[in-house]
């Protein structure tokens, strides 16, 4: 190939060595070249690397470029061809040792290979999406949540490998769950660090997303979530209010029993809950109540009347207390709200074991009717079952009313006094 009539760069009129050993022509590196290599390199990045059907040239192409071609193509290649096809391109550059690609890498122009990354990226999401998807499946089961989650989480899980990981973190951080440890125990525990599931982290993230997906509100991300998941933030905050427990033993017993003889209702913290070994006389009769209302009326009368008050949803410590009182032998009830919120913690203290008391239909019949003041509505479709009494569920949707605690007060708590004492 004869070298061109004009002068190109001194840094590329040098021969480019290819892997193969293989060497670019320094006439190729000409400047003239520069806008057909563009061309070329931005039509493969589009179609592919190994694309070698027909470009257009660009516009203004130097002639003596079109009389190179026409040496490397073997045949003349006037001014007036407007399109060059690559495949023959490429043969002719092999018959001079070299070849397209190497050819556009000497001269500055290498494609990017955009379409195969492209295509990279299609296959990788591809297979992160099928991991997610059969992985959470088999770890977390088969319930809609579980799908919803995988994919809300794709854009925090770049690949396949990171995918087994939030599945895992997700389950393992799920199995560890039971209120009584903080969430911080529970990250140290699975994660290595208690920061492990702290604001900012990819992990809170997706164990968030999968609580979120699971409550069935996919956008939240409160103290409530977590807490109601068995991952509170902490196990010392938001104690258990307590009035006129007869624990015994000491330590935490003894100081339970002097608050109550001080007339002072005892705060218990989950820590303190989990590490207590609780004993009580035969026969105790223990009430749960949902409203601190009517523990400060038990403590302010000083009522012998064991309450423990769950303040609305009940917390860790609650369930813990509650769990370890009847294991400890105490009969163990609970009274609510009669709406929909009071009676889905009903229910759910219900199925631990602990047995509604005086939350019957026609107890609440009986305080509608003698009602006193205009009481509060309820959603009738809200209401949740009441399997300790059918009936009480269709009762309140049909009166569409609610019995909160304080309006029953004064008799639920000399009620209690009564069961308490023949204990």
């Amino acid at each position: 190939m004869s070298e061109p009539g004009v002068h190109a760069d001194t840094g590329r009129q040098e021969s480019h060595q290819l892997a193969a050993g293989a060497t670019v022509p320094p006439v190729l590196l000409d400047a003239t070249f520069d806008p057909l290599w563009r061309q070329i390199a931005a039509a493969l990045d589009r179609r592919g690397l190994a694309d070698r059907r027909p470009v257009a040239l660009p516009r203004g192409l130097d002639a003596r470029v079109h009389a190179r071609l026409g040496e490397i193509l073997g045949h003349r290649f006037p001014t007036t061809r407007h399109r060059l096809d690559l495949a023959a391109l490429d043969g002719g550059l092999a018959a001079h040792g070299t070849d397209l690609l190497a050819v556009l890498a000497a001269a500055g122009h290498s494609p990017a290979g955009r379409k195969e990354a492209r295509e990279d990226d299609r296959a990788r999401r591809d297979d992160r999406d099928v991991v997610l998807r059969d992985d959470a499946r088999a770890r977390l089961g088969p319930e809609p949540w579980v799908d919803a989650w995988a994919l809300s989480v794709r854009r925090w899980v770049p690949d396949a490998e990171q995918a087994r990981r939030a599945v895992d973190v997700v389950a393992r951080v799920l199995e560890q769950a039971d209120r009584r440890r903080s969430r911080g125990e529970i990250a140290a525990r699975v994660l290595g660090s208690a920061h492990g599931l702290d604001r900012g982290t990819v992990e809170r993230r997706w164990v968030r997303a999968a609580l979120a997906h699971r409550a069935g509100d996919a956008q939240r991300d409160d103290a409530d979530l977590w807490t109601a998941a068995g991952l509170p933030g902490d196990v010392v905050s938001a104690p258990t209010l307590t009035w006129h427990l007869p624990l015994l033993g000491d330590g935490v017993a003894a100081g339970v029993r002097a608050m109550t003889a001080a007339g002072a209702p005892a705060p218990l913290t989950t820590l303190t809950v989990r590490d207590l070994e609780v004993a009580v006389p035969p026969g105790c009769v223990v009430l749960s109540v949902e409203n601190p209302r009517l523990l400060e009326a038990a403590a302010q009368q000083r009522l012998a009347a064991p309450l423990v008050c769950t303040a609305g949803e009940p917390t860790g410590g609650a369930l813990a207390l509650l769990e370890a009182l009847r294991a400890a032998g105490a009969v163990v009830r609970h009274h609510g709200d009669i709406d929909a919120g009071g009676l889905r913690i009903t229910s759910r203290l219900h199925d631990r074991g602990i047995e509604p008391w005086r939350m019957t239909a026609d107890e609440y019949r009986t305080n509608v009717a003698h009602a006193d003041v205009e009481l509060p509505t309820v959603d009738r479709d809200a209401v949740p079952p009441t399997p300790w009494d059918p009936e009480l569920q269709r009762a309140v949707r049909e009166a569409g009313l609610a019995v909160e605690q304080e309006r029953v007060m004064d008799d639920l708590l000399a009620a209690h006094v009564l069961e308490a004492g023949r204990s």
